[in-house]
């Protein structure tokens, strides 16, 4: 990144975006960056599979409703952070590619 010259500070912002988006994307396509988003897949599944086992008619059923509710979202941002990096970063080449021509 240091050899590239930019015209200025939004150029730099959009390369740099760009390149998260890029890094995300290689990540992913590791055993580590598979073996996470795999693990978070599983995650939903399991938990959805528990919850259509839960008595929401139950205290205790709703108790571990909301639990498992919890613990799903967490595994959906995971997904929901890398999905958005990547597409931010799809974006930005975008303009990036548009941003001299202007």
């Amino acid at each position: 990144m240091a050899e590239v010259a930019f015209i200025d500070d939004r150029e730099r912002m959009l390369f740099a975006e760009a390149q998260l988006g890029e890094d995300v994307i290689t990540w992913l396509n590791t055993p580590v960056g598979q073996y996470v988003r795999g693990c978070a897949l599983q995650e939903i599944e399991k938990l959805r599979d528990e919850l259509e086992e839960c008595n929401p008619n139950s205290i205790f059923g709703r108790r571990k409703i909301r639990r498992l509710q919890v613990d799903a979202k967490a595994a959906r941002l995971v997904l929901q952070w890398l999905n958005e990096a990547i597409q931010n970063g799809e974006n930005a080449y975008q303009n990036l590619k548009e941003y001299r021509d202007e």
